[in-house]
């Protein structure tokens, strides 16, 4: 390889490289740090990307960027606790189409500094077209095979996210900003990333969410399973290496402390299994020692030097290697490195402690071939949870869940409405409220009986189901008593959820005239005696709502202050003509 022209020379020194951490979701605990070029404004390129362009042109694109790697890792081993840290660093997908590429180069620059590839996390933009694909899958392989964290950045922009998903086997993918901006706004966004978490989780990825501006963005990434997070929100990138935390409390914490989640987070915690795993490095004789003195052991969890899972090696996988002609020589070879055995390892889903056990349930049900999840905290390994013991957790579950819901309608009861009203309080986020009650609900049900009355009940509940949208919390509170709430953005004005409120008791009190008798029905009234034995017309059943804004500008500031609005409003509904009492102060 040819040394740099003396101009290029001149750039790398001018150069310098800004961090910026990426921190565990849950724990706020600094994972790693993401390295940002600075300084090619002062070279005169209008933009970082216009500099690579130059450097591709003159064909030095690899040479130049080998020298920064250098540079970078230097200043990274200046961080104080670098040692358990990850090192981000980009790498232009051009690069792996110069002429004068090599292997090895990078893990020799690690190793005089004292590291090793798993202290570095390559990561693949999808910002340009990948040409020669077999090519470039070819290429990172080698990457995977040297030991190094491969990641892609930018998911779901570029021109081949998925195919690169496909054929890369990542350790890691980035959601771009594009998807997280103001996601607390906007079902679309949440629904595009969700369903990249579950994918990106179902295959072993952990993911992060990037460019997170503020803490309402933060709680719905958490919301969907994002395992990291990086962003303006957390920490601006940073030339002084002295600036960066270990931990951002900000961040982490219990962000949503509610019964529910501690409920959750005890359950698993009792059905957890601690396998001791082995770290990427060991000998191969560690392993099979490993398994040896536990004979109940089938499978190790694999975790880096920092204890992050990076999957299992099945037992079974394993006898191919030792009963091959090669198997003893191999396994005696102390020198062996377990790396070298990297094809052996299974990606399983890797959770973190805190995420709720629904998302957990799911995401171990649409993984077919996983005999198990890992379980984190902090992004380091606490556990494992097998299928065997997975289905105790979906029992208590189950019975937990019964305990919660209304019986009749299935909807969430007052447990978790309270734990919703609570976390719209906490959160501070923009939110309607609705609650709903019937009219004239006692004189059908005595007249009609108990079941009739039920079926009412009923057919409420499913019109709340087709009327409202999924992004709704629907709960029963009990008898004919019912509440709703739905998050605010540019897709949902508070306008819009009054009209839908306002469709809901149009329809039922159109429909619900089907439960009455025809004569009833003709006459628009039940004809029966009351408590005092006189006879007395009672009107046909209605729905009053109570539909109350909570967020920025609202007078209702509490949990307690919006149930006593509640029960003043809802006598002010009963008598409004169109029965509905809209609060939007």
């Amino acid at each position: 390889m040819e040394p740099l022209h003396p101009l290029y020379q001149h750039y790398l020194r001018v150069l310098d490289v800004a961090f910026q951490p990426i921190v565990d979701i849950h724990t706020g605990v600094t994972f790693g740090v993401e390295a940002l070029l600075r300084g090619t404004d002062t070279l005169g390129f209008e933009s970082i990307e216009a500099f690579f362009d130059r450097l591709y042109e003159e064909n030095v694109l690899y040479t130049f960027d080998l020298g920064l790697r250098e540079k970078v890792i230097a200043k990274f081993c200046t961080i104080e606790g670098f040692e358990n840290l990850k090192l981000f660093y980009n790498i232009d997908n051009r690069v792996l189409e110069m002429t004068d590429f090599s292997k090895g180069n990078t893990s020799q620059i690690l190793r005089r500094y004292g590291l090793d590839q798993k202290a570095m996390v390559i990561e693949l933009s999808e910002h340009n077209e990948i040409v020669d694909f077999d090519h470039f899958t070819t290429l990172m392989d080698h990457y995977a095979d040297e030991g190094f964290c491969i990641a892609i950045d930018d998911f779901g922009t570029g021109y081949s996210g998925y195919k690169l998903l496909y054929h890369s086997s990542p350790n890691i993918i980035k959601i771009d900003r594009f998807f997280l901006g103001s996601i607390d706004k906007d079902p679309k966004k949440k629904l595009l990333a969700r369903h990249m978490v579950k994918l990106a989780t179902l295959t072993g990825c952990s993911v992060i969410a990037e460019g997170i501006e503020n803490e309402r963005e933060l709680l719905v990434c958490k919301e969907i399973g994002c395992h990291r997070v990086q962003g303006y929100f957390i920490q601006r990138p940073t030339l002084e290496c002295s600036a960066l935390s270990g931990t951002y409390p900000h961040v982490g914490g219990d962000v949503l402390p509610d019964k529910r989640s501690r409920r959750d987070r005890s359950i698993l915690l009792k059905r957890l299994e601690y396998l001791k795993p082995i770290v990427i490095g060991e000998s191969m004789e560690s392993l099979l020692d490993l398994l040896k003195a536990q004979e109940e052991m089938f499978l190790v969890p694999v975790v880096d030097v920092a204890h992050v899972p990076m999957g299992i090696i099945h037992e079974h996988r394993l006898k191919s290697v030792i009963y091959s002609p090669y198997g003893r020589s191999l396994i005696q070879n102390r020198s062996s490195n377990l790396s070298v055995l990297e094809t052996y390892i299974e990606p399983v889903p890797v959770i973190d402690a805190a995420t709720p056990l629904e998302m957990i349930v799911e995401l171990f049900s649409q993984s077919q071939n996983a005999p198990g999840v890992l379980i984190t905290e902090g992004s380091r390994y606490i556990g494992y949870l097998s299928a065997r013991d997975m289905i105790d957790v979906i029992h208590e579950r189950n019975l937990m869940r019964a305990r919660d819901e209304n019986p009749l309608t299935r909807l969430p009861g007052n447990f978790m409405i309270d734990g919703y009203i609570s976390r719209i309080f906490e959160t501070g986020e923009a939110c309607a409220v609705c609650y709903f009650d019937f009219n004239h609900f006692k004189p059908y049900n005595d007249h009609y009986g108990f079941r009739n009355g039920d079926r009412v009940i009923l057919l409420f509940a499913e019109l709340m189901h087709k009327v409202f949208s999924p992004e709704y919390f629907k709960g029963h509170i009990g008898g004919d008593d019912f509440f709703a709430g739905v998050t605010l953005g540019d897709a949902r004005t508070f306008e819009s959820v009054c009209t839908e409120v306002e469709a809901l008791i149009a329809r039922f009190t159109e429909e619900v005239r089907n439960f009455y008798d025809a004569p009833d029905r003709e006459r628009g009234c039940i004809v029966a005696e009351d408590r005092d034995g006189n006879r007395c017309e009672f009107k046909l059943l209605g729905v009053s709502a109570v539909v109350v804004y909570l967020g920025e500008g609202s007078s209702i500031v509490s949990a307690d202050q919006l149930q006593k609005s509640f029960a003043v409003e809802k006598k002010t509904a009963k008598k409004a003509p169109n029965n509905l009492r809209i609060i939007n102060n």
